[in-house]
């Protein structure tokens, strides 16, 4: 992926002009370029200027889960966006109540996995929400990584402190309000958002789910929205 340089703003204006705006946050604004490339314009009120090498740190790591910059976008000699992967599918702030379980099962194990892939280079994660993260056919990315650093902890910290800020974050777009009363109303999971060892392990947190699910209502619960329509609270 080469880097992207502009003689002045007009000459940028006129490129994103014609590019299709797919999100915006408080540090950027998103566009999807032709050849099939997210560009984020790093202007919002939030974003704190970085250095090519900040920018570009994680370059070389290849997880297919974590999305990370490629290359640079240039104003003359400034810096004023990057470039990456673009990915399809939708972000987790509406919801992923009708996903199966099992599904989501499968797709947790895959970001842990990935988690401790990313954990063993030393990267650490911040900013993960809902808007920050997107689902799509069984697999799960984190997509705005620009805030992400090199921490000199030990691996299996880094990787607790990870999957705990993400799943923390996220739980909420995953189990609605009467699915997690119900969770918090079982043994074993009734303190699941401070318990580290469940939080780092989500797929546990739904194994018990369904299986407590099923058993409660006779019947095989596949989603967590058909739970919520059943749950009498």
């Amino acid at each position: 992926m080469e880097n992207l340089y502009f003689q002045n703003q007009e000459h940028f204006d006129a490129y994103i002009r014609n590019l299709e705006c797919i999100g915006s946050g408080s540090e950027s604004f998103c566009y999807k370029t032709s050849k099939g490339l997210v560009l984020k314009h790093l202007c919002g009120i939030s974003y704190e200027p970085k250095t090519k090498e900040e920018l570009l740190q994680f370059k070389d790591i290849v997880i297919k889960n974590y999305i990370f910059a490629q290359a640079l976008v240039y104003m003359k000699d400034e810096i004023v966006g990057i470039l990456m992967p673009y990915v399809t599918g939708k972000t987790l702030e509406n919801g992923i109540y009708n996903i199966q379980i099992k599904t989501l099962i499968k797709a947790f194990d895959e970001l842990v996995e990935a988690t401790k892939k990313l954990s063993s280079y030393g990267v650490s994660v911040f900013d993960v929400c809902d808007i920050n993260m997107m689902y799509n056919r069984g697999r799960f990315y984190l997509i705005d990584t620009i805030n992400y650093y090199k921490s000199d902890k030990q691996e299996e910290l880094i990787f607790k402190e990870n999957m705990y800020r993400i799943f923390i974050n996220i739980y909420k777009e995953i189990f609605t309000r009467k699915v997690v009363k119900f969770l918090e109303s079982l043994p074993e999971t009734k303190d699941f958002k401070k318990d580290i060892e469940l939080i780092t392990n989500p797929s546990i947190i739904l194994e018990i789910l369904q299986k407590k699910l099923n058993e409660y209502f006779g019947c095989e619960i596949k989603t967590v929205a058909e739970a919520s329509k059943k749950i009498n609270y």
